[in-house]
């Protein structure tokens, strides 16, 4: 019982550039995080690249 309340939580949130436009786009947590940036490089015709970035709750 009881909470386990110590300290914020962390998120990740990812930053994703796509090739073959250039173009950067934010793909938080909550949006679906990895899995989601994972569909939006299947969807770009050259992929693209990702980064983690930590977020506190």
């Amino acid at each position: 019982m009881g909470c386990n309340c110590g300290g914020a939580k962390t998120v990740t949130d990812y930053q994703v550039t796509l090739r073959h436009d250039g173009t950067t786009k934010t793909v938080t947590a909550e949006q679906g995080g990895l899995v989601a940036v994972r569909q939006l490089l299947a969807k770009s015709p050259k992929g693209g690249t990702y980064k983690a970035v930590p977020r506190s709750k």
